[in-house]
């Protein structure tokens, strides 16, 4: 669904509704909104949560101290039109209370792509014009759980359009931002691809 037929759609449910909602689904089954209705996250596979978790870690152990801190997978995020998405990790530089259920101020974004085209182009197209919405996201990361590549959008504060570096097999991602670095190796560190 693009991001303009979200404001029109005659049965749309509300944040507040969605929200109120997904609390009572049961344990283990997430949900996110894209604005108009709940959309049922996949079971994450052994190696998509692998590649989250070590995204996850090797920024967490490379921040410099200060605001900014890294989240996820099941931490959520708001995008245009009142959509809610739960990125498998994403680094924010503001203060969330305790009790908060959607992070302000993200900064950088990580997707990795369960398996299927349908997801490829949910993450590489759908997301990256949600995530483009958001003027705080610097720097959207695609990573397959496939097979080694990943896929950088990015942009200056200020700018509205996304800068896609070329898809990359081997190297780095590079967090200018925050004066990370992750490499490849340790993205997919213990994953095994058939």
């Amino acid at each position: 669904m693009t991001v303009a037929a979200r404001h029109i759609h005659p049965d749309a449910w509300s944040l507040e509704r969605f929200l109120e909602w997904a609390e009572s689904q049961p344990e283990g089954v997430h949900y996110e909104f894209d604005g108009v209705r709940p959309m049922e996250m996949p079971t994450m596979t052994v190696g998509h949560n692998r590649i989250s978790q070590n995204i996850h870690e090797t920024v967490r152990g490379r921040l410099p101290a200060g605001p900014c801190r890294p989240y996820g997978p099941r931490q959520a995020i708001s995008t245009v039109g009142g959509a809610i998405r739960e990125p498998d990790a994403f680094i924010a530089c503001s203060s969330p209370r305790d009790n908060d259920v959607i992070v302000p101020g993200p900064v950088a974004v990580f997707e990795v792509m369960s398996p299927g085209r349908e997801s490829r182009r949910r993450d590489e197209e759908e997301k990256a014009d949600e995530y483009n919405s958001v003027p705080s996201i610097l720097r959207y990361v695609v990573a397959d759980s496939e097979r080694r590549w990943f896929r950088v959008f990015w942009r200056e504060p200020g700018e509205r359009a996304w800068h896609r570096e070329p898809h990359g097999t081997d190297g780095a991602i590079h967090l200018p931002e925050f004066g990370v670095t992750l490499t490849l190796d340790e993205v997919y560190a213990g994953v095994e691809f058939d």
